[in-house]
């Protein structure tokens, strides 16, 4: 079952776009998708607790337990059940999205929809069954006010706005058909027309908050992109890092941080003016896009014309690959000077560490570490690439006394 389909479906504009390496390899769609679950679940925490309360006053105060022990004690003890159930889901819903994205989807709704029909079922019960009859109208009221507020709540959820007032409303229609007299024929009606009404609210409601939605990842995005090269930034950089290392602590993979430095930058700067300067700053942006080929892969300008790269699970030998492909990239660039009928050329410097992180390690060594390997590659004469290496034990010769 896919609880979310496209904001699209919903008359929302398509969602802002996303870089490569933005949060791991979901797509926009999903991550919506996700976030949408999310907050429907947040909306409809407290309610997994209401319908056994509402059953046991209704069903004390009428008195029903004393004839019906075993409906009362019984449907308590499901609808008891399922809000458990559903509270444990609820609780470990975002590891759970991380594991199994489908599963989490199918539980969250498939449980909200056992209690819409249970709650479905049970009015039906009073409305089909004459000795029942002294909780039918608490039971009616109950099951327009569940219905009602849950499909607003639920609204944002295309499978749950729908299902969720057929699951309550379906049984008490097909009872009210079938013991069919000019109350329940009545019944019958207004119910169709609350339907309908209830739908309609639920669709305005789902609209709002998926352009909302849409809206809110189109600032963030460009809160989170430099407006040059239109290259995530360090912000964003910062928390891609932060994720990452906490999934390779998690896993044992690897992690390598490169960053790279244009050479002689301000040369250029000095020499051709700042808009050729700008000029070169994306065409080398987008030079380094292009070599940085894994989804997973982050590049962000990290200040002035520093640039860093995020590499997840990948060797130091992979590692040397990627900064020679981008180092090699960059250095192939011919960027045109339109005053001068001349091309500028580029090149740049590269440092970069791999690690395997621990939770108990300093996530900000591998960058220092990287920022130590770019100065030895500039301190050997620019336009290489060169990684971290610990600094060998210093070596002291014996003590002698005299």
């Amino acid at each position: 079952m896919s609880s979310l389909p496209d904001p699209q479906q919903n008359g929302a504009p398509a969602p802002a776009p996303t870089w490569q390496g933005e949060t791991g390899a979901l797509s926009s769609t999903d991550q919506s998708r996700n976030q949408a679950l999310i907050d429907t679940t947040a909306r409809i925490t407290g309610a997994m607790y209401v319908y056994v309360s509402l059953w046991l006053v209704i069903t004390l105060v009428s008195g029903l337990q004393r004839s019906h022990p075993v409906l009362v004690w019984g449907a308590a003890a499901w609808l008891g059940l399922l809000a458990l159930v559903r509270g444990v889901v609820g609780h470990q819903l975002k590891s759970l999205l991380d594991y199994n994205p489908g599963l989490a989807h199918k539980l969250t709704v498939g449980l909200v929809l056992c209690n819409g029909l249970t709650w479905g079922l049970l009015t039906a019960a009073s409305v089909y069954f004459p000795e029942l009859e002294p909780i039918r109208t608490s039971m009616l009221l109950v099951g327009v006010g569940l219905s009602s507020g849950g499909t607003v709540a639920m609204a944002i959820n295309p499978t749950l706005k729908v299902w969720f007032p057929v699951s309550v409303i379906t049984p008490v229609a097909l009872a009210t058909a079938s013991n069919m007299t000019q109350g329940n024929l009545m019944l019958a009606g207004l119910m169709m027309v609350y339907t309908v009404y209830i739908m309609h609210a639920s669709r305005v409601v789902s609209q709002d908050y998926w352009r909302a939605q849409v809206a809110y990842k189109a600032l963030e995005h460009a809160s989170l992109t430099d407006t040059l090269t239109q290259i995530p930034n360090r912000l964003h950089f910062d928390r891609q890092y932060q994720a990452e290392w906490r999934r390779a602590c998690r896993l044992g993979t690897r992690l390598a941080v490169m960053i790279v430095d244009l050479d002689h930058f301000k040369r250029i700067n000095d020499e051709h003016g700042h808009p050729v300067g700008d000029a070169v700053l994306q065409e080398a942006a987008n030079a380094m896009r292009q070599a940085i080929m894994r989804p997973c892969d982050v590049l962000a300008r990290y200040g002035g014309e520093e640039f860093i790269v995020l590499l997840p699970d990948i060797t130091e030998d992979g590692a040397h690959v990627v900064a020679e492909r981008l180092r090699v990239q960059v250095a192939n660039l011919k960027i045109a000077v339109p005053t001068r009928s001349t091309h500028v050329s580029v090149t740049c410097s590269l440092g970069y560490a791999c690690t395997i992180p621990q939770h108990h390690h300093d996530a900000d060594e591998p960058i220092r570490q990287a920022d130590a390997a770019l100065y030895r590659a500039k301190t050997e004469g620019r336009n290489r690439s060169r990684s971290w290496q610990a600094p060998s034990p210093l070596r002291t010769s014996p003590l002698t006394t005299t």
